[in-house]
């Protein structure tokens, strides 16, 4: 069972938690240390005494009030959450007379003000080019869905998946990958694939080892590359 300190840390022990944890429990302190002796010395037998009691009622209620403004303050402004930037890099060469090579660098730039440390992330390579007529009129029924509301028909974009070719996971263990802030990690992904395709698309994704919830949240970036051109599109 956690102790009553380890309810009161914030999940992920960051900086902004602690700094969360900090204004909470000196709150409590504040508010103890102006209120209990004051309710403990006065005596209630005149308005005096029932006037500093109420004084001291106020100033332990601001006390409260400041330390949740402050609370508040941190979460929205969210000084101390982790923000992470991907961009890519993309080249490929013709290897054979059936394959060539794809290669991907992950540029990872720490544009927060913590440290951030990577456990697991993955990147994905799918296949846009050459598409059949039938496998694109299948992605398209699926991704465009007829609605309509008051008489009126309109498209509505879903989620649809282009075929993949490759996913490829990656693992560190703890401070294995760390980058300071302000500073970048380069991470290379490497890919073989048949000379008949023509263009792809690439998807790095990086989880937040600072999150715990079910649904884990992290940072994705998709780049669009067409190889007839050697071209990259980032989205």
């Amino acid at each position: 069972m956690k102790s009553w300190i380890a309810k009161l840390w914030p999940r992920g022990q960051t900086k902004r938690g602690a700094a969360v944890s900090g204004i909470m429990l000196l709150t409590i302190v504040i508010a103890f240390a102006v209120f209990v002796p004051t309710w403990t010395w006065s005596g209630v037998g005149s308005i005096k005494d029932l006037a500093g009691i109420f004084q001291s009622a106020i100033t332990v209620f601001a006390i409260v009030i400041g330390g949740v403004f402050a609370w508040f303050k941190l979460q929205a402004f969210r000084d101390f959450e982790p923000h992470l930037t991907i961009s890519h890099e993309v080249r490929h060469r013709i290897i054979s007379e059936s394959y060539l090579h794809i290669d991907v660098t992950a540029t990872l730039y720490n544009s927060s003000r913590v440290k951030m440390d990577f456990h697991e992330a993955f990147a994905l390579l799918q296949k846009i080019a050459p598409t059949s007529d039938e496998e694109v009129e299948r992605l398209h029924a699926k991704a465009f869905v007829d609605l309509k509301r008051e008489g009126s028909q309109y498209l509505v974009l879903e989620d649809f998946q282009w075929p993949a070719l490759y996913e490829v996971p990656r693992i560190w263990d703890v401070n294995e990958l760390m980058i300071e802030p302000g500073e970048s990690h380069r991470e290379t992904y490497e890919f073989i694939v048949s000379t008949e395709v023509e263009s792809v698309i690439v998807y790095t994704f990086y989880y937040n080892s600072q999150d715990n919830s079910k649904a884990p949240e992290g940072w994705g970036a998709t780049t669009v590359y067409d190889i007839v051109k050697g071209s990259n599109l980032a989205e």
